[in-house]
């Protein structure tokens, strides 16, 4: 192999690296819901869905109903004293294993670089994490909202994962009514 191809190959192998998926955000919500009735809530991770013994661990539900607890209070909300909360917060973390193939086709009409016809292809296996978060009307039991992230949020150091995991739900949370008495309107 040319030098060049060894070079070009190592590049290519680093970026691929370097690109892995970042977090995603998104969230829904149901547009006839008054959101300005609510202000208690109370957080409890969804146990049917919490299947996953890593991500869905104890460790990472402790991480994840803490970043909702201050992200709640700093939009206004209250937590429930004695269970009687306006909204339940369920929540769960999931993962799945995914591939990302990239084809780097260096053909070139000059027979420059690697040559004629020269076709690279890399494959990348990964994680892919998931957090979603679900609010439900207390009284009905009906979901109101739903947000999520979706990224490699378990690939990070130890000291890191706290971090990951707290900025993600913060990335969602953003996307709910800024405090209580507010409608969706209100948010920006």
């Amino acid at each position: 192999m040319k030098l060049k191809g060894i070079i070009a190959s190592l590049f290519v192998a680093g970026l691929l690296a370097s690109c892995a998926p970042a977090v995603t955000v998104k969230y829904d919500h149901d547009p006839k819901v008054n959101v300005r009735q609510f202000s208690t809530y109370r957080i409890e991770a969804d146990r049917q869905r919490n299947a996953d013994p890593i991500v869905g661990g104890n460790l990472n539900q402790r991480r994840i109903a803490d970043a909702l607890d201050q992200s709640l209070k700093a939009r206004g909300y209250k937590p429930a004293q004695g269970g009687n909360a306006d909204l339940v917060i369920r929540f769960f973390a999931d993962s799945r294993d995914r591939q990302q193939i990239q084809s780097n086709n260096n053909w070139s009409p000059y027979w420059g670089w690697w040559g004629p016809g020269s076709n690279q292809v890399y494959s990348r296996n990964y994680e892919e994490n998931r957090i979603v978060v679900n609010v439900y009307d207390a009284r009905t039991n009906d979901i109101i909202w739903q947000g999520w992230a979706t990224g490699q949020l378990n690939q990070r150091k130890e000291r890191d994962r706290d971090a990951a995991f707290r900025e993600s739900v913060v990335s969602i949370m953003k996307n709910f009514p800024e405090s209580a008495g507010q409608d969706y309107g209100a948010v920006r």
